[in-house]
Order: structure tokens, then C-alpha cells, then sequence
């Protein structure tokens, strides 16, 4: 059958220019770019505000492109008003020491948006810069590690294990005003047990003394564990609203204080009884529930 499409060469080639290539030798070619390249050692897909990494490598090859392509990207001096993205194919990254995303207006997501890019070996992510969106990264079992502070930041999509986005088992006061959208991490994690959580949280995860001993911020459809959103005897701020949250035992602070608002939460184990006594005048219970079921609703 004869080719129904017509190829012509351009400029360059080794065919003059006009000449019309069969699929034989348009295969060929195409072939031939293809093992050219694979014999690169990194050459990323570009443009002016984004660089693409295809994780096609071992997970150390991916790790140091992704090293290599964020390098890149700083040079390029982003602004606020002329950001940059450092986009991540689906695949598993390793690095030999822990990866910082520490410029801002450098973003660094997963090219799918879903939680599918695998940092694995025993180093993980350290973001240091506010400004800037980290999307879809799953560390594992490991802590994904964020300085204190970052208001501008905004985390969708990631997982890590303990201690995880702020959290601590020791005392250090950690104070996280980030945005966390669908992100997981495990016992004391988002700003833990003992720092104060003021960013805002939507539907994120916790375990056990997670989301704060000081709550100043926006917590909507959250879960922790046992001792999380204050505790025992932490502080529900008075600009703090925790709505449709659930967590476990001792959780909301019942021996603390409640300057803020508790809508429609739900303790996994005991019930709101205790919580009345450590409302202010500003604090409110609204339609929360326990276990045993009791509905408590306080219109102050």
C-alpha cells in the first residue's frame, strides 16, 4: 500500500530539504533521536516557567534529576508574579541526603496531582521556603519535615510518618500557619503535641497528639488520634474554628480552655460533658457528639 501521508525534510538532515521521507526512514529517524538521547545522562523537558522530571530511571537516577532540575530552576531567579514548577513524573525518588525545598515561588508537584511520587531509602523532604506549593509526595514511614511558620505555603496531597508537617515528640514550639489540603501524617504531626497549629487544615490525618496543643486556625472534616486539636489541657483559640472534625480520647481540650468554636465534631471515645467546663465566654459547642452518643450544643 502506498503511504497516504507525505514527510518532507526541513533544513537540517541529511536529506535535501523538500524531499519526501517514507515511514521507513521517518522511522528511522525517529528511532534514531530516541537512542540519542537515552544515552544522555539528564536532559529534562523544559520550558520557560517549568521543568519536567519522567522518573524513567532507579530511584537514585530520579533523585538526583530531581536534584539537577531544582537547581535549574533556582537559577532562574522566580518571582511572586513569575513563578516556577518543577514537575514530577509518577515513580519512586531517592536521594542520598535529604532533599530541601528551601527557594521560594519554586513549586514542586506531582504531575498527576495524586499522591504517587515515592520518596524511598531513608531520606526524605525538608521544604525550609514559604511561598511556594508541594503536591502529591509521599514519603512513607519517614517525617516529612517542615520548618516552623510558613504562611504562604500550601501542601495538597502528601503523605509522611511521624512527626510529620511540624509535629514533635519533644517540646519544641513549633508554630505552622501553613495550608494542608488531603494530606496525611502520623502520630504527633501537624505541629504535634506541644506546638500551635494556626494554619488551615482540610481534610487531612492525624495520629495520636496531632493538630496542636495551642489550635488557632481553620480545621475542617479532619481526624486525629487519641490527645489531638489541644489535648488534654491545651488552648482553643478564640479565632479557632474546628468544624466537622473527629477525634480520640481526651481530644479538644477538656481540661483546658475553649475560647473557640467546636461545630458538629465527634469524639471517638467519651463524650463532650467535660468540655463545658473549660468553655469561655467566647467558646462554643455545636451539635458535637460522643461515644456514648450525647449531643451537646451550646449557643453562647
Amino acid at each position: 500500500m502506498s503511504n497516504p501521508y507525505t514527510f518532507n525534510t526541513r533544513e537540517l538532515g541529511p536529506n535535501a530539504k523538500g524531499t519526501t521521507l517514507t515511514f521507513g526512514e521517518l522511522d528511522n529517524s525517529l528511532l534514531f533521536l530516541s537512542s540519542s538521547i537515552s544515552t544522555l545522562e539528564f536532559i529534562p523537558l523544559s520550558g520557560s516557567n517549568y521543568i519536567f522530571i519522567e522518573a524513567n530511571g532507579t530511584p537514585l537516577q530520579n533523585g538526583s534529576s530531581l536534584i539537577a532540575s531544582y537547581n535549574i530552576a533556582k537559577t532562574t531567579s522566580p518571582t511572586g508574579s513569575n513563578r516556577y514548577a518543577v514537575l514530577l513524573g509518577s515513580g519512586k525518588y531517592q536521594f542520598t541526603q535529604s532533599f530541601n525545598i528551601n527557594t521560594p515561588y519554586i513549586d514542586v508537584v506531582s504531575l498527576t496531582g495524586y499522591k504517587d511520587v515515592y520518596i524511598t531509602g531513608s531520606n526524605t523532604i525538608q521544604v525550609s521556603a514559604d511561598n511556594v506549593y508541594v503536591r502529591g509526595i509521599d514519603v512513607g514511614s519517614k517525617n516529612f519535615t517542615i520548618t516552623s511558620s510558613l504562611p504562604n505555603t500550601i501542601f495538597k496531597n502528601c503523605k509522611g510518618g511521624d512527626s510529620s508537617f511540624g509535629g514533635s515528640i519533644s517540646s519544641s514550639l513549633y508554630i505552622i500557619s501553613s495550608t494542608f489540603i488531603d494530606c496525611e501524617g502520623g502520630s504527633n504531626s501537624f505541629a504535634g503535641e506541644f506546638g500551635t497549629a494556626e494554619g488551615t487544615f482540610t481534610n487531612c490525618i492525624g495520629g495520636n497528639n496531632s493538630f496542636g496543643f495551642n489550635c488557632d486556625g481553620i480545621f475542617n472534616n479532619c481526624q486525629g488520634g487519641d490527645f489531638s486539636f489541644g489535648g488534654l489541657v491545651g488552648t482553643i483559640e478564640a479565632d479557632c474554628l474546628i468544624k466537622d472534625c473527629i477525634g480520640g480520647s481526651s481530644s479538644f481540650s477538656p481540661s483546658g480552655a475553649i475560647d473557640g468554636i467546636l461545630q458538629n465534631c465527634t469524639l471517638i471515645l467519651g463524650n463532650f460533658t467535660p468540655h463545658i467546663s473549660a468553655l469561655s465566654t467566647s467558646g462554643k459547642i455545636i451539635d458535637c457528639k460522643g461515644n456514648p452518643k450525647n449531643f451537646i450544643t451550646n449557643d453562647l
